[in-house]
């Protein structure tokens, strides 16, 4: 709970209608002539709603000695509040099922819509165990935190900022390296900024803290501006209206900050072993090597949602900042940016694909990255192979192609059934010659025919033992 001290005769003023039940209606005149009785010199009074969500009717007395605000309504009587308790849990509830917080930057119906598409009911989250609904979850993330969400944030809203801005240029180049196909060194560049940006809220003075005091102080100095606000700037409100719970549920803001403090928290900086979440987007998992579970390509898009969360709060826990928490627009630099990271794209896809046909050729290894192996180039050509000549060859032999399959990862293959008159026939295309022989020798107990990409390389040592009529593609001639 946050609590405000103010001079006893002000706190007293409240204490006495309150204990009258007199709150509801009493006159701004009463308030005055007890303000006036106890020698209070009053600036001004008047009727006020504070709050958001609901906002609050109220009194607000300004005095020689402090300000305060008395409210006219009771929590339990304020049938919105009541209303709204329970849907606030159970969206913070859902936060933490998902391993995430609140976005910021962003409409509302962007991160619930994404969530829908995922699969998700927030009413209903309960239902599912965690690793499913977090792996559910993953999947919404690039939905949420889509490109122009990202672009505009990195070149609007952190260059606003004073403890981001100066990791612009290493952000563009993280984004530019992601979309460039190096997507865990994309990762690993963007995760250590995230406690320079709290250490440097914060000040060089907090410097000896630990992080989990860091992460504390920081959110609780952003929560005590949202808390200026909510209050109209006033020094003092009874308690039970600063109650944590309370705010969280009469401030988006305040919900926004606390769903934040918790999943750094009880996430990105809990200890590895008790850290058991399905993202491994842990920086303690990170920093000491101790498992490759964060090398997930979803975890780009949490990394940049944090240093997102970190904008937010520093446009409340710094005096005076820029930041604007309105959803950014797109200017000029964000059209750069926009411009660069499409022609990343097209490159990526012409470099997978040139590199892919190379190796090919010449039957060399495809050695696997962090951040992937090409399957996906490799998986396309299969189908385009399949589609374009195997299917077009029988075709023009009179054969009705059937159950063409879709590509197989685990031995890089893709096959299909033909039929003639009575005569039926399997077709499986390999990537590559050379392929395990385990693998020749299960495609040839049920296909007919076994066909691979490229030249022929050592295929009688690869495929030895297998019993079915094995070539080059280039060397197939169909079954009449």
């Amino acid at each position: 709970m946050f609590t405000r001290s103010i001079h006893k005769d002000i706190s007293a003023i409240w204490y006495k209608f309150n204990g009258l039940n007199k709150w509801a209606n009493i006159s701004l005149d009463d308030v005055q002539a007890l303000a006036n009785e106890k020698k209070l010199e009053v600036i001004s009074i008047a009727e006020v709603e504070f709050g958001y969500m609901p906002n609050i009717k109220g009194v607000l007395l300004k005095t020689s000695v402090g300000s305060a605000i008395f409210p006219r309504e009771k929590l339990k009587d304020i049938e919105l509040y009541q209303k709204n308790i329970l849907p606030t849990n159970n969206l913070e509830n859902f936060w933490k099922a998902v391993d995430w917080f609140s976005p910021a930057f962003m409409p509302k119906r962007q991160a619930y819509d994404a969530i829908k598409e995922s699969g998700i009911e927030i009413i209903n989250h309960g239902i599912y165990r965690p690793e499913v609904i977090q792996k559910l979850f993953e999947g919404s993330l690039t939905s949420i935190y889509n490109l122009g969400n990202i672009i505009s944030t990195t070149e609007i809203t952190f260059l606003n900022s004073v403890a981001i801005s100066r990791h612009v240029p290493l952000i563009r180049e993280s984004i530019l390296t992601f979309y460039s196909g190096m997507k865990i060194v994309a990762i690993s560049a963007l995760i250590p900024i995230v406690e320079n940006i709290i250490t440097t809220i914060l000040g060089s003075s907090n410097n000896d803290l630990t992080i989990v005091d860091k992460v504390n102080k920081c959110i609780d100095k952003a929560n005590e501006a949202v808390i200026d606000m909510h209050l109209l700037n006033a020094d003092w409100i009874p308690d039970e209206y600063l109650d944590i719970n309370v705010l969280k549920v009469t401030n988006e803001r305040i919900f926004i900050l606390e769903t934040i403090r918790s999943w750094l928290l009880n996430s990105f900086y809990k200890k590895t072993d008790t850290y058991q979440n399905h993202s491994g987007f842990n920086r303690h998992v990170f920093a000491h090597a101790k498992s490759e579970i964060w090398h997930n390509s979803s975890n780009f898009f949490r990394a940049l949602g944090v240093i997102q969360a970190m904008a937010f709060v520093e446009c409340f826990a710094v005096d005076n900042s820029k930041i604007s928490i309105s959803v950014p627009g797109h200017d000029e630099n964000s059209e750069v940016l926009r411009q660069e990271v499409f022609a990343c794209l097209n490159y990526q896809a012409i470099k997978q694909q040139v590199l892919t046909l190379q190796k090919n050729s010449q039957n060399l290894p495809f050695n696997p990255t962090s951040s992937g192996d090409g399957w996906l180039t490799r998986a396309t050509i299969l189908s385009d192979k399949m589609n374009n000549e195997v299917v077009m060859r029988l075709r023009d032999n009179n054969w009705d192609c059937y159950d063409i399959s879709d590509p197989v990862q685990d031995g890089e293959f893709i096959s299909l059934q033909a039929k003639k008159n009575n005569n039926v026939i399997k077709v499986a295309l390999l990537f590559s010659c050379a392929s395990s022989n385990d693998l020749y020798k299960s495609l040839a107990e049920d296909h007919d025919y076994i066909l691979y990409q490229g030249a022929s390389y050592h295929q009688d040592k690869y495929a030895r033992g297998a019993g079915a009529i094995i070539r080059p593609l280039n060397a197939w001639i169909a079954p009449d």
